[in-house]
């Protein structure tokens, strides 16, 4: 799910992976959040997965290879 928020803050009670960007892409963040822990960001666009092969399949498209 894609979401165009400014600055979410949000306690998901699931396991999340995150990609939060910029409109050009030149700011990328990726991350894990375990189930009850704060996450938030100040990029324009946030996309949520539920599970970590969507995640990982949309950071390949975007040319990212997470360590």
């Amino acid at each position: 799910m894609v979401n165009k928020l400014k600055d979410m803050i949000e306690t998901p009670n699931i396991d999340m992976w995150f990609i939060c960007r910029n409109e050009d892409n030149t700011v990328i963040h990726y991350f894990f959040n375990p189930a009850n822990n704060q996450v938030g960001t100040g990029q324009p666009i946030v996309e949520e997965y539920t599970n970590e092969a969507d995640w990982l399949e949309r950071l390949k498209e975007l040319g990212i290879t997470p360590e």
